[in-house]
């Protein structure tokens, strides 16, 4: 236990940063928490201590959550919404259910749900994706594209949802490197940018996106497609394992009749 609590920061601490981070701004937050601004200010700023990064950049007046911000909360927001439900089920309370906590499957851990890779720059943009996404996806952020591609080295995902305009490097750029990529090829790759001319569009699908969306997204259109083309990519895994499995049993089936024809052949000589 001792150890444990070495490594998690303190609890007041990660609701007041999920509660900024969901809802954009200190004061907000503040609001819904009933404590004063600067109570959750300087919590968020003993988890910034625990962690040795900054989350928020702040200025005089206001607070802009950062990248690092962005990741941690992907990560942080949909655990605490699935402990608080849990606790709830426990009390046997039902009766507090907040408009926009997400649906959580009593049945279904947070790991066994379809994974999404979120690439994006901008943490308004992972922010927002994730607020429309957590409640049937385990959202997972990276920042850049060098970022991406070292966390699908070790990690598997359903789907990558990816920003084109990037520093360093492109969308375009980490879609290329990762359909060239064994191992990765076959992960649908969805496009999710600012961009809006259908040369830009035609580039990415040229690379092997299997899609294109132009912000302002529509979330049942983004939520239909994403859900789309991971039932594909699992219906071709599927069918290909289907394939394979019969090609191995005509292979082996060839080599039983080859083995019986010699032994025939023996048997007349």
């Amino acid at each position: 236990m001792k150890h444990l609590k070495r490594k998690l920061p303190p609890l007041t601490s990660l609701v007041a940063f999920e509660a900024a981070a969901r809802l954009g701004s200190f004061t907000s937050a503040a609001e819904e928490l009933n404590v004063s601004r600067e109570a959750v200010s300087r919590q968020i700023r003993a988890l910034e201590t625990h962690l040795g990064v900054k989350l928020f950049e702040r200025d005089a007046n206001t607070a802009a959550m950062g990248p690092l911000g962005a990741q941690f909360f992907a990560t942080v927001s949909p655990n605490l919404w699935a402990i608080a439900s849990a606790a709830q089920d426990m009390a046997g309370d039902d009766s507090v259910t907040p408009t926009d906590a997400p649906v959580v499957d009593a049945t279904l851990e947070r790991d066994d749900l379809p994974t999404l890779l979120v690439v994006d720059d901008s943490a308004e943009n992972i922010h927002h994706l994730n607020g429309l996404l957590r409640d049937q996806y385990r959202v997972i952020a990276q920042t850049s594209g060098p970022a991406a591609l070292a966390y699908l080295s070790r990690e598997s995902v359903d789907l990558i949802l990816m920003d084109i305009q990037m520093p360093d490097m492109d969308g375009y750029e980490t879609c290329r490197q990762i359909k060239a990529t064994a191992s990765l090829a076959e992960v649908p790759v969805i496009f999710v940018t600012n961009l809006d001319d259908p040369l830009d569009e035609a580039n990415g699908l040229e690379l092997g996106a299997c899609d294109f969306i132009s912000r302002p997204v529509v979330p049942a259109v983004l939520k239909a497609r994403i859900a789309t083309h991971i039932d594909l990519a699992r219906s071709r895994a599927a069918l290909e394992k289907l394939l394979s499995s019969r090609a191995d049993r005509l292979q082996n089936a060839e080599s039983l009749l080859a083995r019986m024809a010699e032994e025939i052949d023996q048997f007349r000589a």
